[in-house]
């Protein structure tokens, strides 16, 4: 009996000895919620970055300032995709405001500083070279036609680097032509944001304001479209007023939506599309106005133009080339297919509007690939049609 006890008894210490030592653990250590900005100074213009929020628990955003929007301003845990939009800044004045989180019993602010017009100098309306950047779907650019050569940038997973390049026309305020590169992954997800926009590349009198409709039942055509940039960020750099020209209704939503459709395709079936998207301005091209009463260029005829790289194609280096070019006339109720009239060689479509697209090409491939890459006629290639 008294052994059996004894037994009992050491059972007895080793347990309390295991709560003592459990007991006695320190509870881990919570870090402290952080708040962090892309950028903590912006333009004088409209736009948007992310901000990211690290945190175990529950947190909520807010500002004080009406300029400032924030989406979603609550959530759970860590967040890096938080999207904070602000508002043209009209005033004299630099300006600044507050974000504030609150999260496990504490607050974190940040401050958002915004230039005002006058810190902003306006760019230099001649040069520039986009031969220079040396990326796959830039068209040739000179330095004695008045147009000026601009690019965006964009970051997503996997990538950090060019959403979209422009080159623009001062006089008629209308991109000649916008161009980037596309793929599955480029693209992204997400879903349209309609957040019509400000171009922070330029101030606000070398733009259209396209954040209401053109005058004259003109719809705002996209040339790079929003659904090739579906990620938040780089979809909203596709609303600006540089990527927009007045287009008629039924051409936009038909023929050309059509087209657009059609090139995701060609995008998804290679493992990187470049394309270039452009406008006919013309001599003395129809123009209508912006809600500011700016004169904007109604092209005259539109076009695209693209090069297919897939690393399985035996062929040119892996290349293949398509232009299809239509007026702004065109029958909205077609669809650009095999042996359509609008449908051409590269080349053709370079004669036909004195531009040398795809100019980085021959320095990848030898100017001999690149000349049968740019003369080969797509209708005579089922790649493109099926």
């Amino acid at each position: 009996m008294l052994k059996r006890f004894r037994h009992i008894l050491g059972l007895a210490i080793v347990g309390l000895a295991a709560f003592g030592a459990v007991s006695c653990e320190e509870e881990p250590v919570i870090p402290d919620p952080t708040l962090s900005l892309a950028k903590a100074t912006v333009s004088s213009r409209k736009g948007s970055q992310f901000l990211e929020v690290t945190t175990t628990g529950k947190w909520t955003l807010s500002t004080t300032a009406d300029w400032i929007q924030i989406t979603p301003d609550k959530g759970r845990g860590n967040s890096h995709s938080i999207a904070l939009s602000y508002d043209t800044n009209t005033g004299d004045d630099a300006r600044q405001a507050d974000i504030v989180l609150l999260s496990e019993g504490k607050s974190i602010v940040v401050t958002l500083f915004q230039n005002a017009p006058s810190d902003e100098p306006e760019p230099e309306i001649n040069g520039g070279s986009s031969t220079r950047k040396g990326w796959m779907e830039l068209p040739e650019t000179r330095d004695d036609d008045g147009l000026n050569f601009f690019w965006h940038t964009m970051s997503q997973t996997g990538y950090s680097g060019r959403n979209y390049s422009f080159y623009w026309d001062y006089s008629n305020l209308v991109s000649h032509w916008v161009a980037y590169p596309l793929n599955t992954a480029l693209r992204g997800t997400g879903s349209r944001t309609n957040a019509w926009a400000l171009d922070p590349l330029l101030p606000s009198s070398k733009q259209p304001n396209v954040t209401g409709t053109f005058r004259g039942g003109w719809a705002r055509g996209h040339q790079i479209p929003s659904a090739d940039r579906l990620n938040y960020n780089a979809n909203l750099a596709t609303f600006y007023g540089t990527n927009m020209t007045p287009q008629n209704y039924s051409f936009n939503e038909q023929i050309w939506a059509r087209l657009e459709e059609s090139v995701r395709g060609w995008a998804a079936k290679s493992d990187t599309l470049y394309v270039v998207t452009g406008c006919v301005v013309g001599e003395n091209p129809e123009k209508t106005t912006d809600i500011d009463g700016k004169r904007v260029a109604v092209p005259a005829a539109y076009y695209k133009t693209v090069l297919s790289y897939s690393s399985s194609y035996g062929s040119n280096g892996g290349y293949r080339g398509c232009a299809v070019y239509l007026e702004h006339t065109a029958n909205p109720g077609e669809t650009v297919a095999k042996n359509h009239p609008s449908v051409m060689s590269i080349r053709d479509l370079e004669n036909k509007l004195g531009i040398n697209f795809f100019v980085n090409l021959p320095g990848a491939v030898g100017d001999g690939v690149a000349a049968a890459v740019e003369t080969e006629n797509p209708n005579s290639v089922n790649w493109w049609w099926n």
